[in-house]
C-alpha cells in the first residue's frame, strides 16, 4: 500500500491510497454492505461515489456454499466491485451483540480473508464493551495484541493490507497501551474500535477524547480508521482531529428506521418532513409524503441512497475545506447541529499545544471567527505563545496607546486612519515614545507592528454579545496576560474609547463596546501598578502622557 499526503489542515489530511492498483482519496468512507442481502446494488454505490466498501468475511465463512463460491470467484468478482474492499473478521458481531457464543477461530478467519483477496482484512480482535470493567478491558486488549503479533508472523499474501485495531476508549491508560503496542507492529492502517455504541448515543466527547489519545501515540505515516463512524455531521470534527478513514452501515440502518440525514438539523424522521431540504437525485425526484407511502423495501432503498449522497457530499466538502485551509470554519458551522458536538469541540482546548504543532504558518485566505468556539483555534493559541515568548516592546517606547479594532483592520478603516494620522502628526509627545496597539476580542492586544501580519491583519470576527460572555472572558484573560508580561515597560497607558466611528460604508455609527472596554481596563488598572487613563479623545490621552 502507498499513501501520499498532499494537503493538511488542523489534523486533517488529504491523501491518495494506492493498493493493488486501485486508488482512493482520503478522508473517505467505506459503506458497509451485507455480502448477499444488501438493499442497494453495487452499481448504486459506485454511482453515488463509493471508492471502497466494507463487508463481512465472517458472515460469508459461516455459509459453506457461499464460502466456496467466494473462494472460487474472489471477493471482488463475487461482489462485482473493482474498487477497494475491506473485510471484517466477525469481531464486530461479537461487539454489537455482546454474544460470547459466536465462535470464530482467528487463524482460520484471517487466512480466509487472504484467500478471498481482501484488500484490507481485519484481524480477529476482541472489542472492549463500553460497560467492561477495567480488568476485563485489559484482558481483551492483551488478547487483541497477542493475536495481532500472531497475525504478523503468519500472514502470507503481500496484497493484503491489514487493519490493526486499537481499543480501550473508556480507560485512557489502556488505550495508550493498545495504541503504542499496536504501533510497533507492521499494520497498514490503524483502526479505532469499540466506539459504535458511543456514536449511536451521540457520545461525541468520548469519541474525540479517544481519537486524540490515539493520534498522540500512533506513528504519523499510516492512516487512522474509525470503525462505525457514519454520521455526516460529525465527519468534519473527526477529520480535524485526525481521522483519515471510516466505515459505517448507518446510511442503511437509519433508513430502516425512516431516518433522513441532514447537515443542518441532524437526522430527521421522514414523517416530520414536508419538503426535502436536499438536492440529491432522490430528493429532487420525490416528496416526503410520496416516499412514506412506498413499500418498505423501496422506501428504505431511497432513504439509504439519500443518506449516502449526503455522506459523500460532506466528505467532498471536508476535503475542499482542507485544501482551502478552512477546516476549522467548517467544523464550527457543523457542530451547531447538536449540543453534544459543541461540547466535543470544546475538548480541544486542553490539546491546543498538540494541534498547534501541525497548524500551517500561513494560509492563503484570511480567517473567519464566527462563533465563541473560534477562540479555541490553534492559530490564536500560537499567537499567545509567540506574544509571550518571542515578542519585545520597542526600546524607546514609554507610553502605550490602545485603539479599538473596528469593522475593518488598520488603515482600511476610515476612523483608524484618521486616528493614526492624529497620533503620527501630534506635537505633544515625540512619536518614537509612543507605542500603539489594538484591542481585539480574539487576540487580546495586537501591537501595531504585528497588525498587518498573518493572521492578525487578515481576519473578520463576530462581536461579544454580553458583558461577561465567553469572548469577553477570552479577551480579558489575554489582555491581562499582556500587561502581566509587558506592563513594566510602559510608564503610562492610554485607552481610547470613541463615542462614534466611521465604518467601511462611510456611515457614522455609535461605538457600542464603551462599557465593556471601560469595565475591563478599570479592572486591569486595579490589578496592575500601571497608570491607565480611559478617554474618548486622543488629544486628552497625549496630554495625559505629557503630564509625566
Amino acid at each position: 500500500m502507498k499513501w501520499e499526503i498532499t494537503e493538511i489542515d488542523a489534523l486533517g489530511r488529504i491523501g491518495k491510497i494506492i493498493v493493488n492498483n486501485k486508488e482512493m482519496v482520503t478522508p473517505n468512507l467505506f459503506p458497509v454492505i451485507h455480502p448477499y442481502k444488501n438493499i442497494l446494488n453495487i452499481s448504486d454505490l459506485k454511482k453515488i461515489g463509493a471508492q471502497s466498501i466494507f463487508t463481512n468475511a465472517y458472515i460469508i465463512y459461516q455459509k459453506p456454499k457461499l464460502r466456496d463460491l467466494v473462494l472460487e470467484k474472489g471477493i471482488h468478482n463475487y461482489l462485482n466491485f473493482e474498487g477497494i474492499i475491506a473485510t471484517d473478521s466477525g469481531a464486530f458481531q461479537k461487539y454489537m451483540y455482546n454474544n460470547n457464543d459466536i465462535e470464530i477461530n482467528a487463524e482460520l478467519i484471517e487466512k480466509f480473508q487472504e484467500d478471498i483477496g481482501s484488500d484490507f482484512p481485519v484481524i480477529l480482535d476482541v472489542p472492549v464493551q463500553p460497560d467492561d470493567k477495567y480488568e476485563i478491558a485489559k484482558e481483551k486488549i492483551d488478547l487483541s495484541l497477542r493475536r495481532a503479533k500472531e497475525n504478523v508472523n503468519r500472514r502470507i499474501k503481500e496484497t493484503c493490507n491489514w487493519f490493526g485495531p486499537i481499543h480501550g476508549a473508556n480507560y485512557s491508560d489502556l488505550l495508550k497501551i493498545s495504541t503504542t503496542e499496536m504501533a510497533k507492529l507492521d499494520f497498514n492502517v490503524y483502526a479505532i474500535g469499540g466506539l459504535v455504541k458511543s456514536l449511536l448515543n451521540y457520545r461525541f466527547d468520548l469519541v474525540i477524547k479517544t481519537l486524540l489519545n490515539v493520534k498522540k501515540n500512533i506513528i504519523s505515516n499510516k492512516p487512522i480508521h474509525m470503525f462505525g463512524l457514519g454520521l455526516p455531521q460529525f465527519f468534519s470534527l473527526a477529520v480535524a482531529c485526525g481521522c483519515d478513514l471510516m466505515d459505517s452501515a448507518a446510511y442503511i440502518l437509519f433508513a430502516k428506521e425512516n431516518r433522513y440525514f441532514t447537515l443542518s438539523t441532524g437526522t430527521r424522521k421522514l414523517e416530520e418532513l414536508e419538503e426535502f431540504p436536499c438536492h440529491c437525485p432522490i430528493c429532487c425526484e420525490y416528496q416526503p409524503n410520496e416516499v412514506m407511502n412506498f413499500e418498505d423495501k423501496f422506501r428504505i432503498e431511497l432513504l439509504a441512497k439519500h443518506n449516502l449522497y449526503i455522506s459523500f457530499s460532506e466528505l467532498r466538502t471536508v476535503r475542499q475545506a482542507i485544501k482551502e485551509g478552512n477546516l476549522w470554519e467548517l467544523v464550527e458551522q457543523r457542530v451547531r447541529n447538536h449540543p453534544n458536538l459543541v461540547n466535543a469541540l470544546n475538548l480541544i482546548k486542553s490539546d491546543l499545544y498538540f494541534f498547534e504543532k501541525y497548524e500551517k504558518i500561513y494560509k492563503s485566505h484570511g480567517r473567519l471567527y464566527a462563533s465563541p468556539e473560534s477562540s479555541n483555534r490553534p492559530l490564536l493559541y500560537r499567537y499567545d505563545l509567540r506574544i509571550k515568548n518571542n515578542y519585545r516592546v520597542p526600546l524607546e517606547a514609554k507610553f502605550l496607546i490602545l485603539l479599538p479594532e473596528l469593522d475593518v483592520k488598520g488603515y482600511k478603516s476610515p476612523s483608524i486612519k484618521r486616528w493614526m494620522d492624529e497620533i503620527d502628526n501630534n506635537t505633544i509627545i515625540s512619536r518614537n515614545l509612543l507605542h500603539i496597539g489594538f484591542i481585539s476580542e480574539f487576540f487580546g492586544i495586537i501591537p501595531l507592528e504585528l497588525s498587518s501580519t498573518f493572521p492578525m491583519g487578515q481576519y473578520e470576527s463576530m462581536d461579544s454579545v454580553g458583558n461577561k460572555d465567553k469572548l469577553y472572558e477570552n479577551m480579558e484573560q489575554k489582555i491581562e496576560t499582556f500587561f502581566k508580561i509587558y506592563g513594566q515597560y510602559y510608564n503610562k497607558c492610554g485607552v481610547f474609547i470613541p463615542e462614534k466611528f466611521v465604518n467601511q460604508f462611510n456611515e457614522e455609527i455609535e461605538y457600542t463596546k464603551k462599557d465593556i472596554i471601560t469595565d475591563l481596563f478599570e479592572s486591569i488598572r486595579l490589578n496592575f501598578s500601571l497608570d491607565i487613563s480611559i478617554l474618548n479623545d486622543l488629544s486628552g490621552i497625549l496630554e495625559f502622557f505629557k503630564v509625566e
